[in-house]
């Protein structure tokens, strides 16, 4: 079986957004909400199994009644409006004045991030009708554009004129490092897709990061992603940090415990999904006194089986293909959690074990 037939193969074990789609005769609506061409299938839409995570799905109407009376799909925002969970997403079209557009013949794509993730971005960002509406236009493509296209092309281009990535692999996919939860659900004047986050405009990515507080000065990143890769490939996206906080990573983690000799970034991320925090150090040459530094901080977590470890981060190593899996990452000390990244320019107790207790144990697979 290829990588898409087994991306589409999988089992569906519980519901995450329910998606009520009605017709004209179900809800009362006027002529003018329904466009006048509608299809004559029940809408359909695909689970996506995330990485390592439990798949989700979208559930249609059902009747006992014969099919000529089955609810008939509507446009893109009646079905945002009348989705549980997606509500938010169609409020913030609405305020930035693009539900006309919406409603027109289209086709379009929209990768709709649910209220949840709305919810999580800073209050500054929501407050500021101009950027919202770019960041609106961020999420929706010209063109029916269905996952298994997306896949094979790898990119898609938004209303902005931006290209976002689209990466699929044996066990989910992402749009922009945005993990999708579930992929083509039909409407008559296109296809949704639901992400988990928001995608942002790479222009202004670092500037909201920068509002999200912090516990002791740490950045954070936007998502990249839960991918799973093959063992010893290398990510086929850039890390947006060094050391990385999220994105493509192989699909078994490192034993918690204090390293001197290093691992490639796609096999620790994965320990930072599994609610590790990282402890990396970089050396110019042998450091004994750093590692015992970061042991005793580090041991009494390990001993009491809390996700926490050690690792070196080497930018001089170099693998038999001449390739290095490390780079600089300009500072001795550096904390990684899933989307989270303190640098240390000396050896700091206080907030490294600050870190770890606002950071360690949360699980980050898609739920």
């Amino acid at each position: 079986m290829d990588t898409m037939s087994k991306f589409y193969d999988l089992s569906v074990k519980f519901i995450l957004f329910i998606v009520v789609i009605l017709s004209v005769s179900a809800c009362g609506s006027d002529a003018a909400e329904t466009p006048a061409v509608a299809p004559t299938e029940s809408p359909q839409a695909t689970a996506i199994t995330a990485p390592t995570a439990s798949p989700v799905t979208v559930a249609t109407p059902t009747s006992t009644q014969n099919t000529a009376s089955q609810p008939k799909v509507n446009d893109i925002l009646v079905i945002l409006t009348q989705a549980t969970g997606l509500e938010r997403f169609a409020a913030l079209l609405e305020n930035a004045g693009l539900t006309d557009r919406l409603q027109g013949a289209g086709p379009f794509t929209v990768f709709v991030p649910p209220t949840v993730a709305w919810d999580e971005l800073p209050p500054a960002i929501l407050a500021d009708p101009e950027l919202m509406r770019e960041i609106l236009l961020n999420h929706i493509v010209e063109g029916d554009a269905r996952m298994t296209d997306l896949g094979k092309t790898g990119k898609a281009t938004n209303l902005r004129g931006d290209e976002l990535t689209v990466l699929v692999g044996e066990e989910g996919a992402t749009i922009q490092g945005s993990n999708v939860l579930v992929a083509d659900f039909e409407a008559n004047n296109g296809v949704l897709h639901v992400i988990d986050t928001v995608i942002l405009p790479q222009e202004i990515a670092a500037e909201v990061m920068a509002l999200y507080p912090a516990v002791v000065g740490e950045q954070t990143y936007p998502m990249q992603g839960n991918i799973h890769i093959a063992h010893s490939a290398t990510s086929p996206v850039a890390y947006n940090s060094i050391p990385p906080t999220s994105g493509p990573h192989y699909s078994d983690i490192v034993a918690w415990q204090v390293y001197e000799e290093p691992f490639r970034y796609e096999q620790l991320v994965h320990n930072l999904e599994d609610g590790g925090v990282m402890l990396y150090y970089q050396c110019e040459a042998a450091c004994p006194e750093r590692i015992e530094q970061l042991r005793t901080i580090a041991q009494p977590y390990i001993d009491a089986g809390r996700h926490v470890a050690v690792v070196p981060n080497e930018p001089t190593w170099i693998l038999a293909d001449e390739s290095t899996p490390h780079q600089d990452m300009s500072t001795p000390i550096a904390v990684v959690a899933w989307r989270k990244l303190l640098k240390l320019d000396e050896f700091d107790t206080e907030k490294i074990r600050q870190f770890i207790e606002a950071y360690e144990g949360i699980d980050h697979h898609v739920k």
